[in-house]
């Protein structure tokens, strides 16, 4: 008996001695696998917004003086000089009977006439007619013919439309229509099918030309822009003519202009002058924020593009994705980011094993990941520098349910 309880006992110390083995070794290194932890990389962060994009362009629409049969010199998206022969016209009967561009002729006459897709706010109208009158005042002094005669084009169909906003009953309204329409009527283009400016030749054009134009993209109204039909680019590329058909376009390509309403909890996203991109389906085009204009519970952004992409002569509307700031640097995810006493931060494994409080600042975030400055930062105006979080620190991964 005496000798099974030696056993007995000597098996219930090695026990001992085994279980207290694992609890002082073993355990902690399964409870610090169990623990999950992430490595701090470097990555980027983009910042964007879905936005219901509308193109708008300095462009010039001709049209055909006579009927008969089109010979083209130069093609779609080219670029010209002034002075150069787009196409000629064979003079001859037309095989067509009616047109195939009245709709789009017809859209071109009722804006001709005086309708509008702007505010009808009669004091923005105003406002901006000032601006273009200063500048085409400016644009007299420094000997710009050719832009002064364009800004008082734009200065007299605005005030066309002013007035037909402003008649009081719809004898006057269609008395202005007709005058207007007699003015701007659509005539024979002159010089022969010559360019009358350096451009980009497109034969795409949905009737909108004289409306999305630079010196009036300010007054645009989005219920009434909404509202439109953009579903009628026509190619204007064809065999025959009938006369007073519109045949092509030329577009300015030293800017042009992409606008769009975002939300008011959306506008901390835009800044004058910042540099921004857009991402359209041949490729991302990069230009800058030419302007934030307050539209009642909206904003009006507007932005200025000077590179070249391949149909932005074709485009009215598009829906794209505006990145409004694109960041590298140290990337975390927002679940391992956790505060002490007020300052945001993260737990980082030290040399001991333990996991060590350390502050970060946040440059931005899309609510999933954090891109953080690393190594250290200033606070109180550049006084005091933080010793921060660096690439590849392990950090514990939602710290708030391991704690």
């Amino acid at each position: 008996m005496k000798v099974k309880w030696k056993k007995r006992l000597i098996f219930l110390f090695c026990l001992a001695l085994i279980i207290l083995f694992i609890i002082i070794y073993v355990f902690p290194n399964v409870t610090g696998a169990l623990t999950q932890t992430e490595i701090i990389e470097y990555g980027s962060l983009q910042v964007t917004d879905q936005v219901t994009a509308y193109f708008v362009r300095s462009e010039k629409v001709h049209f055909a003086d006579k009927p008969g049969t089109i010979q083209y010199y130069v093609q779609e998206g080219e670029q010209v000089r002034k002075g150069v022969k787009i196409l000629d016209i064979s003079l001859g009967t037309s095989e067509d009977k009616e047109s195939s561009y009245h709709r789009i002729m017809e859209r071109i006459s009722r804006f001709n006439g005086g309708e509008s897709i702007f505010s009808d706010d009669i004091k923005r109208i105003r406002t901006q007619l000032s601006k273009l009158e200063e500048k085409r005042d400016i644009a007299l002094s420094e000997g710009e013919a050719a832009q002064a005669s364009k800004l008082e084009e734009q200065i007299q169909r605005l005030n066309q439309k002013k007035d037909y906003i402003l008649a009081t009953d719809q004898a006057a309204k269609e008395e202005i229509f007709r005058n207007n329409i007699s003015i701007n009527a659509m005539g024979n283009t002159p010089e022969d099918y010559i360019s009358d400016f350096k451009g980009v030749v497109s034969y795409y054009i949905d009737g909108y030309e004289s409306e999305f134009t630079p010196e009036n993209m300010a007054l645009l109204n989005k219920k009434k822009v909404q509202n439109m039909s953009f579903d009628e680019v026509q190619n204007l590329a064809r065999k025959n003519t009938l006369a007073k058909e519109p045949l092509y376009k030329i577009v300015d390509n030293k800017s042009w202009y992409v606008v769009f309403w975002v939300a008011q909890e959306d506008i901390v996203k835009y800044e004058k002058g910042k540099t921004v991109a857009i991402n359209l389906p041949l490729g991302q085009v990069e230009g800058k924020v030419y302007d934030i204009i307050d539209d009642n519970t909206e904003w009006l952004v507007i932005l200025e593009f000077n590179r070249y992409y391949e149909e932005f002569a074709q485009i009215r509307k598009i829906e794209a994705e505006v990145v409004t700031s694109d960041y590298t640097g140290l990337m975390i995810r927002n679940e391992s980011i956790t505060s002490k006493n007020g300052q945001p931060g993260v737990y980082v494994k030290a040399k001991s094993g333990e996991y060590v409080f350390k502050p970060v600042k946040i440059i931005t975030n899309d609510g999933e990941w954090s891109l953080v400055e690393g190594s250290y930062y200033y606070t109180d105006n550049g006084a005091t520098k933080v010793d921060t979080v660096n690439i590849y620190d392990e950090i514990l991964k939602q710290p708030n349910k391991t704690n």
